[in-house]
């Protein structure tokens, strides 16, 4: 089976626009499927070793998938530091993640944002 193919309905990522509704720095929305992790485009500073280590218990204990959403320059950047994170510090298994780009937009000002979606499978 694909990794496409293990993602779940309500993480595709479609042609709508994906409004930004966080007003923290980071925000976790648990389902009985998934984690999704979601990073402002207005982030401040940031534990990645910490949040990076949680979502390694969640993927490889837990068994869970995480998608981790970075929205503007910032969050994506942020998002690919935590990523980065989790592949380095493990070694007894790859990680298989799928990366996608998508168009949020901000409320506030109603710009669009260009933002990443990565998901990360927990190991078959």
């Amino acid at each position: 089976m694909s990794l496409r193919n293990r993602i779940p309905e309500q993480l595709e990522i479609g042609e709508d626009l994906i409004a930004i509704t966080i007003e923290d720095d980071i925000a976790v929305y648990p389902t009985s499927d998934y984690i999704l992790l979601e990073i402002s485009h207005n982030a401040g500073k940031v534990n990645i070793p910490k949040i990076a280590n949680t979502l390694r218990g969640l993927v490889k204990d837990d068994q869970k998938m995480v998608a981790i959403r970075g929205f503007g320059f910032k969050g994506i950047g942020l998002a690919v530091r935590i990523a980065h994170e989790l592949k380095i510090r493990e070694s007894k298994f790859i990680y298989q993640m799928t990366f996608d780009t998508f168009d949020a937009t901000d409320p506030k000002t109603d710009r669009p944002v260009t933002s990443v979606q990565i998901i990360v499978m927990p190991p078959e």
